[in-house]
């Protein structure tokens, strides 16, 4: 058994620069590293955050925390 409670969280990465999403002032920045990425509490919100900001297409990634 997990001794902790594990939450699925989606990151988003841009197809065309590799670089993903996160958190910056306010608005949506990038960054290279995933571990800085952003963390979405559903497919639909990665989704659509990922539809404004990543132009040439995108990965939405299940992540475990």
């Amino acid at each position: 058994m997990w001794p902790h409670k594990v939450e699925v969280k989606f990151i988003v990465q841009d197809k065309e620069s590799s670089l993903y999403l996160m958190p910056c002032k306010g608005d949506v920045g990038f960054t290279p590293w995933a571990h800085e990425a952003g963390r979405f509490d559903g497919f639909a919100e990665a989704a659509d955050t990922a539809a404004l900001n990543c132009h040439e297409g995108y990965f939405v990634t299940e992540v475990l925390q």
